[in-house]
């Protein structure tokens, strides 16, 4: 499930406060040849934004982080990057935060754990969705 050769390769932004899953997912992205960039808290992830030599096509982040939530990290960085498209991880699919805050927005989702076929597919249909659709992609079934 490569991306198309013909496409330029895709850049992906994981942010995760935990090392071993950026670890693991850029692994699982990178047998894909997709681009991946890591940060490990929100302030990596916006500085790396405001970097204008860095393409990102997509954000990949947790719902929940010490320092801030994967929401409020997305509505931050579509003001630096309003064309990024963001999908949304958690293991906490029941929690307030991610009922209110992304699953009743119909933002996109991935709830963990996951395989790696599924975040592979769930990001390709993420890139590959109109800018209008790419929040509903990856949406957890109801």
């Amino acid at each position: 499930m490569a991306v198309d050769a013909q496409s330029d390769p895709k850049t992906i932004l994981v942010v995760d406060d935990d090392i071993s899953v950026l670890t693991v997912i850029k692994c699982m992205l990178e047998s894909s040849d997709y681009n991946v960039l890591l940060a490990n808290n929100a302030d990596v992830a916006l500085r790396m934004a405001q970097r204008h030599d860095l393409s990102i096509d997509l954000m990949l982040t947790d719902v929940m982080m010490p320092d801030v939530s994967g929401p409020d990290l997305a509505k931050q960085m579509q003001v630096i990057r309003p064309q990024m498209k963001v999908l949304f991880m958690s293991g906490y699919a029941d929690s307030e935060v991610v009922r209110v805050k992304v699953l009743d927005y119909a933002l996109g989702f991935l709830p963990t754990p996951f395989t790696s076929d599924s975040l592979l597919e769930t990001v390709k249909r993420a890139i590959i969705a109109p800018r209008s659709l790419s929040a509903v992609v990856g949406r957890r079934p109801q």
